[in-house]
């Protein structure tokens, strides 16, 4: 051994410091149908690189815009995951035109073809059929349109066209919640869900399935029957399911501008417990009409609504469907997984919590450390308290499994002010 200390004192140094993984509140999905990249998800942190993939009509870039584009009014989200449904086949019609280039794009591989003079659909598909020839794994056929699948039904893959390729996508092969099942395995860091779809039916069953997670769903509709006493619309049946992870704005332009996009976009970055979704403003979303019955209606529902209150265009109420507050049930989630992961995070950097009021006391610090940040958060009040187990008191069994007992904390929800009584006195 050389002359240095290391002869004298000899050191081993481990890293018990190994990061948990920490789930975000401020990641929002886009679910929808298309066939514009092979992947299950992407994820974008702008509008930019949204429309490198999305034509602007595309109901993903417009749900994107809205997500991205709350900057005046709200917190922009960090990223945007954007989730595919699988489609199976994609025709393509030609808009007929000389000396016209008309291009495909499968797998990433770009096809082009040049129209000549005297063009017609005919001769365009066979052009590009020549061109594209036989893509290992993709199906060509067509005289009239370009119809282009994958051989094998369910297999990723991708395919573009110009705009003078009018298209029209296949009925997708999988239902909304198999796509959200193949979405999660893919990317699951998301938190709030919003889909292309407004059809009740896959309203209710993505509720149903989001009804089961630690996440949220926003939707909207646009159905004059949301705004009437009838409870076999989506906002009654959600309602009366008491879907306490869903939530709905009716919009009489909801299809077209997604106004639950807006709404997610000006609120989900924002600190779990630092923000009440009531009273929240939007970009690009028109305002409604209501007339006080439409209002009745919808609250009767625990439906939201964008409307003017006070000449300023705002959501109100900012409820789940079974009127739980929206801010609440994200503060809920946030301190649910901070617990978990702090007290995780102790347990695999340390060499052993021993089974004894001192090893306790470890975990009762875990457990004050998270309450002490919601309380910063403005998610609870002062005043919580946490009460430990005295060893001696936790049963054999469980001390035997090296189950530490049963901890107990006590905490107000700080909530939010949305209405203020006032009564005042005036004499002379």
């Amino acid at each position: 051994m050389a002359n240095t200390l290391d002869s004298v004192v000899q050191i081993t140094l481990t890293r018990e410091s190994t990061a948990v993984a920490t789930a975000s509140f401020q990641i929002p999905l886009i679910l929808a149908a298309f066939t514009n990249f092979s992947e299950r998800t992407r994820s974008y942190s702008n509008i930019t690189g949204v429309a490198e993939d999305f034509n602007a009509t595309d109901p993903v870039y417009v749900m994107a815009q809205k997500l991205f584009g709350q900057s005046t009014v709200g917190a922009v989200p960090p990223s945007v995951v954007v989730g595919r449904r699988q489609v199976d086949s994609v025709t393509f019609t030609p808009v007929a035109a000389d000396n016209t280039d008309y291009t495909v794009t499968i797998n990433g591989t770009i096809f082009t073809f040049t129209s000549g003079t005297t063009a017609t659909v005919n001769t365009i598909v066979t052009g590009l059929k020549a061109v594209i020839g036989t893509p290992v794994g993709i199906t060509i056929t067509g005289s009239t349109s370009l119809t282009v699948a994958p051989t094998t039904p369910g297999t990723a893959w991708s395919v573009t066209a110009s705009a003078n390729l009018t298209r029209v996508n296949a009925a997708p092969t999988e239902s909304w919640v198999d796509a959200l099942d193949a979405v999660r395995q893919s990317n699951d860091t998301w938190y709030a869900l919003t889909a292309e779809t407004h059809t009740q039916a896959d309203v209710v069953a993505l509720s149903d399935a989001i009804g089961a997670t630690r996440k949220i769903y926003g939707t909207s509709s646009q159905d004059a029957a949301v705004i009437a006493a009838t409870r076999t619309d989506v906002a009654g049946v959600l309602a009366d399911k008491s879907a306490g992870r869903t939530f709905g704005v009716y919009l009489p332009t909801a299809d077209a501008q997604y106004p639950e996009a807006a709404w997610i976009g000006s609120q989900l970055a924002y600190t779990p417990g630092s923000n009440d979704w009531d009273f929240k403003r939007a970009a690009g979303v028109t305002v409604s009409n209501l007339t006080d019955t439409a209002r009745v209606n919808l609250r009767a529902k625990n439906m939201n609504m964008y409307s003017a209150l006070g000449g300023v265009n705002i959501f109100q109420d900012g409820n789940m469907f079974d009127a739980t507050p929206i801010d609440q049930v994200i503060g809920e989630d946030w301190l649910y997984a901070r617990l978990q992961e702090q007290i995780y995070f102790r347990l695999i950097n340390s060499l052993k919590i021993p089974m004894t009021n001192r090893g306790l006391v470890i975990i009762e610090n875990e457990i004050r450390s998270v309450l002490s940040q919601a309380e910063a958060n403005g998610l609870i009040a002062g005043g919580w308290t946490v009460t430990v187990p005295d060893v001696l008191d936790i049963p054999v069994t469980l001390r035997a499994a090296r189950t530490a007992g049963v901890f107990q904390f006590r905490a107000r929800l700080a909530g939010s002010i949305r209405k203020v009584l006032i009564s005042g006195f005036l004499s002379v």
